[in-house]
């Protein structure tokens, strides 16, 4: 069993989840419900890994099957959609979110981690510390997604656990030595155009708008003394640009000792995502060729950093 390509890539995958022996054993004990012994004689290729055994390793740690067997190709990149219900959230939806914070928790100890993004929607990391901005998008993705339709906007309330990881997510990030954040140019007017059609529809109310309204000028305020500053503490520098193409769809990446992890966002709030170095190298590289083609806007660039967030303020005080 040694010499089989699909243990050999099983167990590379898992080793490269959890590097440290110890925490890879405890983690397959609990994972497969097996004694330490039993994971030591199947890490050691003692015993083979059931289809069931490895079927269940492929799902919890998100590890591609593709990948396993040894079938993906230079051409065909695998990626795995986390289908979150942020509404109504299982267990299972909770523990996909708990093991992207505890992905996130190793950007802390490594000095060259980074995290960046090219979007055409708010930061995510960002908006949720904000609850208003959060619930509206939320809002739109449950009118979009959720299975009773039309929600109004006044009825959507996340649950306390969710709220707590997406806290819990905002200060991972931050600890990133390096943020850079690639913003679509009509990002704020992408949103209030959302605002004001489902207003249209009477799914949200004048009130609610103002309060809306009021959260993005101090979201605004906020972004604009972040960028001014550049960093959020010493030695966790963050990078702002505005870019002079426009996206399709927001980009994202993770990168650690640990992980390299790209994310693809789809149905506003939902993730696609990958571990595949090919992928991540690919993202980085096409990173930097929007960062050559785009405008700086914290730290030195001052000028054009006033002139971006006085247009983003006249543009929210649309609604």
């Amino acid at each position: 069993m040694k010499n089989d390509l699909l243990y050999e890539n099983l167990v590379t995958a898992i080793k490269d989840k959890f590097p440290g022996r110890g925490v890879l054993t405890n983690k397959l004990a609990d994972l497969l419900m097996l004694e330490k012994e039993a994971v030591y004689r199947r890490l050691r290729g003692d015993v083979p890994f059931t289809i069931f055994e490895i079927a269940t390793i492929a799902a919890k740690l998100d590890i591609s099957l593709d990948h396993i067997i040894g079938c993906s190709s230079g051409k065909s990149r695998p990626f795995q959609m986390k289908m979150v219900n942020f509404l109504n959230p299982s267990e299972e939806d909770y523990e996909m979110l708990e093991n992207f914070v505890n992905e996130l928790r190793y950007l802390k100890d490594d000095p060259n981690s980074e995290v960046g993004g090219a979007l055409n929607i708010l930061p995510q990391s960002l908006v949720l510390g904000y609850r208003h901005i959060y619930q509206f998008y939320l809002f739109k993705w449950i009118y979009q997604c959720g299975s009773v339709m039309p929600a109004r906007y006044s009825q959507i309330e996340p649950p306390d656990r969710l709220q707590l990881i997406n806290s819990e997510i905002v200060t991972e990030v931050c600890q990133a030595a390096n943020a850079y954040h690639i913003m679509d140019s009509m990002t704020f007017l992408y949103l209030v155009n959302d605002i004001k059609y489902f207003a249209s529809i009477y799914l949200i109310t004048r009130e609610e708008i103002n309060v809306l309204k009021k959260e993005l000028m101090i979201f605004i305020d906020d972004l604009e003394t972040l960028a001014a500053r550049g960093f959020w503490k010493e030695g966790k520098n963050i990078h702002f640009f505005v870019s002079s193409v426009n996206f399709e769809t927001s980009y994202s990446y993770v990168e650690t000792q640990h992980c390299h992890l790209t994310m693809l966002k789809s149905f506003t709030l939902n993730d696609a995502t990958s571990p595949d170095e090919a992928i991540f190298q690919r993202m980085k590289q096409w990173m930097q060729s929007l960062i050559r083609t785009s405008t700086l806007i914290s730290r030195s660039g001052e000028k054009d950093r006033i002139v971006f967030f006085e247009e983003q303020r006249r543009i929210v005080d649309m609604l």
